[in-house]
Order: C-alpha cells, then structure tokens, then sequence
C-alpha cells in the first residue's frame, strides 16, 4: 500500500512539474490572465513558477528518492551548480552585488537548464503521449492566436502591464507587427514553432497527415513571428528531425551542430556585405548591425577588465532590473556566460549544455519517441541560436519535459527478454508473447496430477 501511494504521489507530482514547465516555455499566458482578470496588473511573475517547479520537484525528490542517473551528465550539472555556488560570495564582494541580485541573475540565466538533477527521480513518470498531446494543443492555441495577430496587424493582446512588471519585447519591426501569441516575445513564440514543426516531422513514421498538418502550421507561425533568427531554428530543427526519423545510420546527426553554427556565423558575414540597411523588410541589416555593435562593445569590456573578470565573470547579466549600469544588451550566449561569470564558467556550461543534448540525442535514437527526436532536433541548433540570443530557459525547460517522458530501457528490455522466453515456450512471437506477459494476460496453466 505504502508502495502504492508513493508511485501515486510521484506521477502527480511529475504532472504537476509537466504543467508549470509548459506554463514556463508559454512565459507569457499566466501574465496575460492575470491582466486580464486584475485590470491589467501582475501579482505574481514567472520567476514564482520556476521557484514552484524547484520546491515541488525537491519535495518529491524527498519522498521519493529513486536514482536512475545512466547517462544523464549529473557530474557535470554538479559540477556547474559547485561553480554558482562558489561564485555567489565573489560576485558579492568583488563586484559589490548584492546576493539577492544574484539569485536574481541565477533564476533569470540558469535555474532551468540545472533543475535535471531533482528531476531524475521522476524518469518515465509521464506518459510521452500525454507530453505530446500538451504540446499540440498548447501549439495550436498559441499558433491560431499568432497568425491572428499576423493578419488583423494588431497586437490584439496587451503588450504591458499597468504596474510595469510585464512587458512583451520587440513586437514591433520596422512599423510590422511581430506575432507573440502568448509569450513575452516573437522569439520565445518562435522557438516553440520550431521545436513543434520537428515535432510534426518525428510524428511522420505514426500518423503522417497530423504530422504534415502540424508541420504546416507550425511553419506557418513561425514566419508570422517576423524573427529570422526563428527562420533559421525553424529550417535547422525540422532538418535535423528528418535525419533522426528516417536516417539509418547509428553517427547521423552527431557533426549537424557544428553545421548549424556555421550557418549561423555565415548569416552574419552574409549580411554585413548586404547594403539593405534600411529597407522596411526581413532583408533590413540594421538590427544585424546594432547587435555587432553590442557584441563589440562587450568584447571590448572583456579584453579591458581585470585577469579575474576574465576568469571569474564581472556580474554582468542581461536583466531589465539589472542591466541599468550598461547601456546594451548582449543578445549573445557565449558572451553573456563570460560577463557573467567568467571564462570558467563557460567552459563549464559549454561542457554542460554539450552533454545534455548528446544526451537528448541517444535516447531519440534508442526509443525513436516524437517527443524526444522533436527535443534532440530542438538542443541541435542551440549553439547557432545561442549566436544571436540568450536561450537557456526554453532550452532548459524542453531537457526537464523530456526527462520525464522517457522510457525506462533497462525496464523495456527486461520485459522484452521475459516476453521471449515465454514466447519460446508457447510457440508465440516474441513481441506478442511480451506485451502478453507485461498486460499480466498470459498465465501458466497449473499442470494435471500425475
């Protein structure tokens, strides 16, 4: 009984991270509904969900205290939350930030892409169907909201709110509006087409016409967020989809990052010998232009500061409530880690986010689950996304859902040996004899006296 009720309070409280997760890559629907329900105030923002998913998770890590860590980089999640911890005392003193600054800065950069080790425990807790299923129906409401906004040329949303604590960024381009659905920004919304459209493209094999209808429709959504960084993600994910779906090779995919990158670093030399820089399209530069501005004018920083800022980071985060000192932003990832916290920490979490999408990557391959492709093919092109943004969170919180939709090898092929041996004894093909055994339907019959 005891037992019972701990796998009952496990898969609920594995829902009930699902649901925040979701309400956390969709970073704008809670504010939008408290907007709308309190006149246009925010009581709570997201930083309250991310600290519930956190308590919630550590709270049934408690109760709940099985391990299963094959595979998962927990040495090196450690090793960067060590670093975090270590560098809390330096950035305080040396750079004179307060500590709840820095909390601050670790919630806004890094709480997602390190809650993985609370999450182990709940492993194959949710049904990928069921994560799969709330990614659609989140999609579709999201998309019929974006392309409303995209046709009607109307935010149809707010875009602030009353007290100043919500605000959705850069919904405006070149006198066109940006479509955000439901998110704080067009970017956010087309990240989330770009990881649906692969989504789509891994659901080929099962059901293929929903799988080209939400492929469509994502593709469709992602162009009204008038974003191309979004374009090229988009292009780079459903590729990189195609090739886990359908590829033979054990290696596929294993070298498309470095590609993707590439690509992205070619976009801007493309683009720096373009002479659109003021042309009211996509093919206006200027924004390209203003952010190799920014790049330059941080790196410049870097190479001026002190032999410890270099090492350690000068506490320099892309925050609205942080960055008043600065007068840009840094819109870039690499970057954004060694103002942060230095040259160590990128190194770090360079190795980090590395391992956890050659994670992602074995077990698409190994369990072919949509889910888990659509994710693999999403963390594929972080290194080229991470070129023109900062994009931990919704990386973090796609790794976090595909934890807890993946199947437990070690328990499938326990079955599946069992499920042969009976076949073998009973003349049944070793699949149905297994799936037989693991329904509890087939039983020995009791053998005749004598």
């Amino acid at each position: 009984m005891n037992d019972f009720l701990k796998l009952s309070l496990r898969r609920l409280v594995a829902i009930v991270i699902v649901i925040l997760l979701f309400f956390l890559i969709v970073d704008g629907a809670i504010p939008q509904l408290q907007m709308f329900f309190l006149r246009g105030n925010i009581l709570a923002g997201n930083f309250v969900f991310k600290a519930a998913v956190l308590a919630i998770a550590l709270l049934g890590f408690l109760v709940y205290p099985r391990i299963r860590v094959v595979g998962l980089p927990i040495l090196t999640w450690l090793l960067c939350i060590g670093y975090l911890i270590l560098e809390i005392p330096y950035l305080n003193r040396a750079h004179r930030m307060p500590i709840g600054d820095v909390l601050q800065s670790y919630n806004a950069y890094y709480l997602l892409l390190l809650i993985g080790p609370v999450l182990v425990p709940f492993r194959g807790a949710v049904s990928e169907r069921i994560i799969t299923r709330c990614t659609v129906y989140s999609f579709l409401v999201c998309a019929a909201i974006g392309i409303a906004q995209y046709s009607a040329a109307q935010p149809l949303l707010p875009t602030d709110s009353a007290d100043g604590a919500f605000q959705v960024n850069s919904w405006i381009f070149v006198g066109q509006i940006r479509a955000f659905s439901l998110f704080t920004s067009s970017m956010n919304f087309g990240m989330f087409c770009a990881l649906c459209g692969a989504l789509g493209i891994a659901l080929l094999r099962r059901m293929p016409v929903r799988g080209i209808l939400l492929f469509i429709v994502s593709g469709v959504a992602c162009f009204s967020t008038l974003t191309r960084l979004c374009y090229l993600v988009f292009v780079c994910t459903c590729f990189y989809a195609l090739v886990l779906t359908f590829g033979k090779r054990p290696a596929r995919g294993l070298w498309y990052p470095v590609l993707f990158f590439v690509i992205g670093i070619s976009t801007i030399l493309i683009g720096l010998r373009s002479s659109n820089s003021d042309t009211g399209d996509l093919q206006d530069t200027a924004s390209l232009i203003q952010r190799i501005t920014q790049w330059t004018y941080y790196s410049e920083l870097i190479l001026q500061s002190s032999p410890p800022e270099k090492v350690f980071g000068a506490g320099i985060v892309q925050n609205e409530k942080l960055l008043s000192l600065y007068p840009m932003i840094i819109d870039n990832t690499p970057l954004a880690l060694v103002l942060h916290i230095g040259v160590v920490g990128l190194v770090l979490f360079g190795v980090l986010m590395i391992k956890m999408w050659l994670y992602l990557r074995r077990k698409a391959l190994a369990t072919e689950q949509p889910f888990l492709i659509a994710a693999a093919s999403f963390w594929a092109t972080l290194a080229c996304a991470g070129i023109f943004n900062i994009v931990f969170s919704s990386f973090g919180a796609v790794f976090a859902l595909a934890i807890l939709c993946e199947k437990d090898l070690s328990t499938q092929r326990r079955h599946k040996s069992i499920g042969g041996f009976v076949g073998k004894r009973r003349g049944l093909r070793p699949e149905l004899a297994g799936s037989l055994k693991e329904s509890r339907v087939f039983v020995d019959p009791i053998p005749p006296p004598g």
